[in-house]
């Protein structure tokens, strides 16, 4: 019997210090020729609001463990300032404010858990988005280039907790569903 539990952490150790191994540290930086985009529509017509990439060119250090077919990160996040996202014009910048809840909520942060390798130009990442207070999950495509993060995604802004505003006494509906459109150029 003491001969088992000996095995049995020696095993556990040679597992554990090979796990530690494994994750490796890394850096990225987003570039200011990046887009991250939310994409709307309302009854009327569409709209889109352009996130400053500024506000998140800083370099971002993360841990990562990779195997054959991922990448998992370890608190790699990138946090959205709410106010940093751009309409077209000072009107739609508040309702956009006011719908995303901005004075109780100010950040969008978006947690990426990990990164399924499919092929040299394909990957899908799985992440989680919180927004309003809520959590939710997502996986989506990705497209890859040695240097470039491409892709796109559709949210219901009610899995948030959050209303579709109506204008013009309820002439202008906004569409529940949003699209958010990223690419990202990235340097190492």
């Amino acid at each position: 019997m003491k001969n088992l539990l000996m095995c049995i952490g020696s095993f556990l150790f040679c597992i554990c210090v090979n796990a530690q191994r494994d994750f490796e540290k890394g850096s990225i930086k987003i570039l200011p020729s990046s887009e991250l985009i939310i994409a709307g529509s309302t009854n009327v017509n569409k709209f889109d609001c352009k996130f400053d990439i500024q506000l998140i060119s800083k370099p971002k250090s993360f841990v990562y463990f990779k195997d054959e077919e991922y990448l998992r990160f370890k608190d790699l996040e990138l946090h959205l300032r709410t106010e940093g996202f751009d309409c077209g014009n000072q009107r739609m910048n508040s309702d956009f404010q006011d719908l995303l809840m901005n004075d109780k909520y100010p950040e969008i942060v978006i947690h990426i858990d990990h990164v399924e390798l499919v092929s040299k130009e394909y990957a899908k990442a799985y992440i989680e988005v919180d927004l309003a207070g809520k959590s939710n999950k997502y996986d989506l495509p990705v497209l890859l280039t040695e240097d470039r993060f491409k892709g796109k995604f559709k949210m219901n802004i009610r899995d948030f907790g959050l209303k579709p505003p109506k204008k013009a006494l309820g002439l202008i509906e906004v569409d529940e569903i949003i699209e958010v459109q990223f690419d990202l150029q990235v340097a190492h």
